[in-house]
């Protein structure tokens, strides 16, 4: 995987001095992107520094075993933070934080971070309040779209970064092809590849299990791991999915509009017809692909729409929960109870249209009625 990641970083820092003319993207944006450039590798750096002391110091994670773990699955913007945030009030769960995404892939990091945390927490928590307060004011803007959380629950593709794979790098990135295999693993990735890469993701699940309880059941939400649902499923055979749905008029335009901040901040001009194309393609795939693993793979996967998760998701948990044969313990119900109160009252800030790229309704619901219909509202 060093050799693969070396490749990927490799065409990454070719790809920076070409996008300052391909896609839209400003010179001066692309020359800030090229000095930044270091950090990036640095940061991936430290964490392959953290695997490699993890081989010598804590090769034990490698016998963790992983049972019954749960995928939070869907298009993004269905719904699929809710519900992971949900189902991570189970104790019985354990998932990624996103200090452990950002810091703390390896074994060594966790136990650095959490040894670094609790130095903190001793002094009065001066770097705590201070990383709360620079992530305020860096992100608070993106709250209305995602909401984030240095202790809060996050998607664990962030632990693809190391190996240049995770599907967020489109951002800066649009024209690295292997970011849009990788995204239809199940269909355009060759399969040494797509073995390499889910060997890869179960070390970091091990890693995780190793430090916060192998007794736990691993719960992940990544809603770009729609397109290897089915190779989730043949890597872990235990493992059960949750897929997450929506109105495709309002999956198609929120999703435009919440990555135009990203791209404008990286000196794009917004979503270019390009790449707005390739992604409601993309949309388009995952409601099919993860129909069609439905079908394949009954008892395992469940399907819940936005709609329910809004209106009854104590009910709609309990649903989903029987159909992939997993059970609801007494506490982590009356859990449910109180998100479903707070879901039926939620109402997002977050503003779109699909007018605004180009698109409208008619065009988008004649689309996507192959793979979806009003009935699954």
């Amino acid at each position: 995987m060093i050799g693969l990641a070396a490749r990927r970083f490799a065409a990454l820092f070719a790809y920076t001095f070409t996008q300052a003319f391909v896609d839209g993207r400003r010179a001066l944006a692309a020359v800030a992107l090229l000095l930044l450039f270091p950090v990036l590798l640095l940061w991936q750096l430290f964490h392959w520094l953290g695997f490699l002391i993890d081989e010598l110091l804590f090769r034990g994670y490698r016998r963790v075993e992983i049972c019954q773990p749960i995928f939070v699955l869907g298009p993004p913007r269905t719904g699929t933070t809710h519900l992971h945030r949900v189902l991570a009030s189970d104790e019985r769960t354990t998932t990624f934080a996103a200090w452990e995404c950002l810091f703390g892939l390896s074994v060594t990091g966790r136990y650095l971070c959490l040894g670094l945390a609790r130095v903190d927490s001793f002094l009065g928590r001066p770097v705590g309040r201070l990383a709360g307060w620079l992530g305020s004011k860096m992100l608070g803007s993106m709250d209305d779209v995602h909401e984030f959380g240095i202790n809060e629950p996050e998607e664990d593709f962030l632990c693809l970064l190391p190996v240049a794979s995770c599907f967020i790098l489109i951002v800066a990135f649009p024209n690295a092809p292997w970011l849009w295999r990788t995204a239809r693993l199940d269909r355009d990735a060759d399969e040494r590849e797509r073995r390499a890469l889910l060997r890869f993701y179960r070390r970091s699940i091990q890693r995780h299990l190793y430090v916060f309880g192998s007794d736990k059941q691993y719960l992940s939400k990544n809603p770009s791991f729609s397109g290897m649902a089915e190779s989730l499923l043949e890597e872990f055979p235990d493992a059960s999915i949750i897929a997450c749905s929506r109105d495709p008029v309002a999956t198609v335009a929120s999703q435009l509009s919440s990555l135009e901040p990203g791209l404008r901040l990286l000196g794009f001009d917004g979503v270019t017809s390009s790449l707005r194309d390739r992604l409601v393609d993309l949309l388009e795939f995952y409601y099919e692909h993860l129909n069609n693993v439905r079908e394949r793979y009954p008892g395992r996967v469940a399907a819940i729409t936005n709609d329910e998760l809004r209106g009854d998701l104590a009910d709609s948990v309990a649903r989903v929960y029987s159909e992939t044969n997993l059970d609801i313990t007494a506490e982590f119900s009356e859990n449910h109870e109180a998100a479903s109160t707070a879901s039926r009252s939620f109402r997002s800030r977050h503003r779109y249209s699909l007018e605004d790229y180009g698109l409208d309704a008619a065009e988008i619901r004649s689309r996507f009625e192959p793979v979806w219909s009003p009935s699954q509202a």
